[in-house]
């Protein structure tokens, strides 16, 4: 009996087996598919993504900087003597006008130079006032001892002939002799006091030269003590304080003109190899208030490390720019022939996709440059497109060659 069962069980699986294929074959529309169930999408799992059609050219591209405001004039106030800082009428951000004071300094040592110098220059001058009387008195006294010598000439040859006839003593030959030379040498200090006259004067004139250079030297230091402001503009760094001491050449505050502005950025040479004319280039500037237009105002013409120093006016100033802060500008290049697609579209700097049956199909591009417009960034491209192509403009991390993909409705 169990051999019976044991070899009866395979037949009966086979046969059951065979039944049911056999009803399969038969009635194809079992209870395994609902006849009324839809078709299934190939879509339904497909990312969905917008496109855009290129805007055909030429386009400008433009050179993204990033520019600092700054003043064209900006001075560090130093002390020009060493002393103590009696005042200091100004604050940080103060607008100043042009000789407004700044800082007054102690400037009683000076006062006390300029006086020494002063008394100096009045002993010079009174020298030179009795060097004339002098040489006056000295003009009228010289004819006088001229007829002194001939006096004692002639007495001293009157004494010489009674001598010879022994009508006159040794003595008073003598006397008169001692007498004429005494006059011979008056008469030659006087007229050496007249012929070194004139280099005296030149000496005294030199001495007083000196002296006014040094006095007004003095007073100029003496008036710097009280330091003003040399053009109208805002203070800043103020680092200079009541009752303290400062040394010369020491910083006393910075002083900025924020009416004579500029925009200075660095660009890569080899980016500004096309221009032909660099001083002909504009663009704009993303300031706090919306954009300002700016032309370029000059450049330095020496590259430094491969790059270029340029300088741009903006064209409102009034434009809530904060001095020293830095601002994104848009250099606007020379056009080029290209189509114009959303920064979104390009991948991999190289390459777009196009959107053929739902499917993407890839793109080789070349990029002339980028643009900002209407508060997007746009890549400017060459390759093969149409006006009429519709392209990837959406940003896919898994985008390739033949991706399935549905197009979001408007």
């Amino acid at each position: 009996m169990t051999r019976i069962v044991r070899w009866s069980l395979p037949v009966l699986v086979l046969s059951a087996g065979i039944g049911g294929a056999f009803l399969m074959v038969s009635n194809p529309a079992s209870s395994l598919a609902d006849p009324d169930a839809p078709t299934p999408d190939p879509l339904a799992d497909a990312a969905t993504v917008t496109t855009v059609s290129p805007l055909a050219g030429p386009h400008a591209p433009q050179l993204q900087l990033y520019a600092r405001y700054q003043s064209r004039r900006s001075i560090e106030i130093t002390s020009p003597i060493t002393t103590e800082v009696d005042s200091v009428p100004v604050r940080v951000g103060d607008r100043v006008e042009a000789g407004q004071v700044l800082v007054r300094l102690d400037g009683m040592e000076l006062q006390r130079q300029v006086n020494q110098l002063e008394a100096r220059r009045q002993d010079l001058l009174a020298r030179q006032a009795l060097e004339a009387k002098q040489h006056e008195a000295d003009q009228q006294a010289v004819a006088v001892e001229r007829n002194l010598l001939d006096i004692a000439r002639r007495s001293v040859e009157r004494l010489r002939n009674l001598a010879q006839r022994n009508l006159s003593s040794a003595s008073d030959l003598e006397a008169a002799e001692r007498t004429y030379q005494n006059q011979l040498l008056a008469l030659q200090q006087r007229e050496l006091a007249i012929a070194r006259y004139e280099n005296v004067q030149q000496q005294l004139q030199a001495q007083l030269a000196e002296l006014d250079s040094q006095l007004d030297q003095a007073r100029a230091t003496l008036d710097d003590a009280t330091v003003t402001a040399p053009f109208a503009g805002r203070v800043s760094d103020v680092q200079a304080e009541t009752g303290g001491r400062v040394s010369t050449g020491a910083p006393l505050l910075r002083l900025i003109d924020d009416r004579e502005t500029e925009l200075l950025a660095w660009a890569a040479a080899p980016a500004l190899d096309r221009v032909a004319d660099l001083t002909r280039l504009d663009g704009y500037l993303d300031g706090p208030d919306g954009s300002v237009p700016v032309t370029l105002n000059g450049y330095d013409p020496a590259a430094d490390g491969g790059s270029l120093q340029l300088y741009f006016k903006p064209a409102d100033t009034g434009s809530g720019l904060v001095l020293n802060r830095y601002y994104r500008l848009w250099l606007d290049l020379p056009r080029v022939s290209a189509w114009a697609v959303p920064d979104a579209s390009v991948y991999s700097n190289a390459f777009v996709y196009r959107l053929d049956d739902n499917r993407l199909r890839r793109i080789p591009v070349q990029v002339m440059g980028e643009r900002y417009q209407d508060g997007r960034l746009w890549r400017l491209v060459q390759g093969d497109l149409s006006a009429d192509d519709a392209l990837l403009a959406t940003r896919l991390k898994d985008a390739a060659q033949g991706l399935a993909v549905k197009v979001a409705q408007p």
